[in-house]
């Protein structure tokens, strides 16, 4: 029917009911049931399909406990993380969405949301919350804040690029002026990248569950498939695949906070195989934590790539500790490391006002460096060098 036919019948309805002042023609059209819309299934029944705890105005809430290995109790300080660095007793939350997509953008929006925080004795709080309707979503946004409170540490795995933007759109959408937890956010990801992205073939939370936490899942729901679980249940009023959604949910939160207690000994330099420590020790450096990162430098031992070898040495020259810098920095010309050439140079130069053997390393250095060198050193020395080839007994 084109849109013109339609107009006409429209035409045709209004007049009728001009023509019928006893209204039966109106009320014939509103004794029609209204049609089914999306998300109009009774959401009470994912209170089954889920075992959740309540339902109410669409808002489905799970409601967990979880209790911490033994081994797991006991593993130091949460924030003896460079990104956590400086925060004082800090109340951290674990936080994991289900989305719509994948992509960004105001269409998109998260349908299940899962937190968990600590409650004393090695029990672990969770909440998950779950829409089961688009009318819901600004009464979850709501509780989820009040939940976590203005104060909390937010702690999750790609959240700083993914879930805490959507979360922050959609607060404003629903002009709801709360800000979800602390502006500090502690983003495991990066964590897990620095110091394993060298050995592992990628850092997926999965990954770091199998490598670090020997967590292996079954009959996972993969996260893609997500969406359309989300969306049998809105269409056809199907829970079976989004009660398969809630588990994997429930496991990413976990697993953030078993992989944050992981996390702590690897940056303390306990363990000393696997990993990046240059980078580790960089990330300490760069929080302020000199000592922090010396250590974990020196527990690499002879493992400590050259990158962080040339680190620890620049820390040794800060602290004034210059014969560890000069043995660091041998061990690396011994290697062909121009670099450590150009710092012996340096330090021959200055410290020991040996000209000779600064311009001996001066020659290995890189080309540039190696002119800039030069120069220096003739102007100490009277201008009387033949350069580049100089002999010195």
């Amino acid at each position: 029917m084109n849109l013109a036919l339609k107009i006409d019948r429209l035409r045709g309805l209004a007049a009728n009911a001009h023509a019928d002042p006893s209204g039966s023609q109106c009320r014939r059209l509103q004794s029609k049931p209204a049609p089914q819309l999306p998300g109009s299934a009774p959401t009470i029944l994912l209170t089954d399909a889920l075992q959740a705890d309540w339902e109410s105005g669409g808002l489905v809430l799970c409601s967990r406990q979880y209790c911490l290995p033994a081994d797991g109790l006991n593993t130091g300080d949460l924030s003896r993380l460079p990104e956590a660095c400086g925060l004082s007793k800090p109340e951290w939350v674990y936080i994991d969405t289900e989305t719509t997509g994948l992509s960004g953008g105001t269409g998109n929006l998260a349908f299940m949301v899962g937190v968990a925080r600590y409650r004393g004795g090695g029990q672990l709080e969770l909440r998950q919350y779950v829409l089961g309707s688009f009318a819901a979503e600004q009464r979850m946004l709501r509780e989820l804040s009040d939940w976590v409170g203005p104060d909390a540490v937010l702690v999750s795995y790609n959240g700083k690029c993914f879930d805490m933007p959507l979360l922050t759109t959609r607060l404003r959408m629903h002009h709801i002026d709360v800000q979800l937890g602390s502006p500090r956010h502690l983003d495991l990801m990066y964590s897990v990248r620095r110091a394993y992205r060298d050995h592992w073939p990628d850092c997926r939370l999965q990954t770091a569950e199998r490598r670090l936490l020997d967590i292996r899942r079954k009959d996972d729901l993969p996260g893609a498939e997500a969406p359309a679980a989300w969306q049998s249940w809105l269409r056809r009023g199907v829970a079976s695949q989004l009660a398969r959604v809630l588990q994997h949910n429930y496991q990413d939160v976990v697993s953030l906070a078993l992989l944050h207690r992981c996390l702590v000994p690897v940056y303390s330099g306990s363990v000393r195989s696997g990993l990046n420590h240059a980078a580790i020790g960089r990330a300490w450096r760069e929080a302020g934590q000199p000592e922090l990162a010396r250590r974990v430098w020196e527990s690499a031992g002879e493992r400590l790539n050259d990158k962080g070898s040339l680190q620890l040495a620049a820390l040794y020259r800060h602290l004034g500790e210059w014969s560890r810098a000069e043995k660091l920095w041998l061990r690396l010309h011994a290697k062909g490391n121009a670099s450590a050439a150009l710092a012996l140079s340096k330090y021959y130069e200055h410290r020991r006002r040996d000209f000779c053997k600064a311009l001996d390393f001066a020659s290995q250095c890189d080309p540039a460096e190696r002119e800039v060198r030069f120069a220096r050193l003739r102007d100490k020395m009277g201008g009387s060098l033949q350069l580049p080839l100089l002999q010195c007994s």
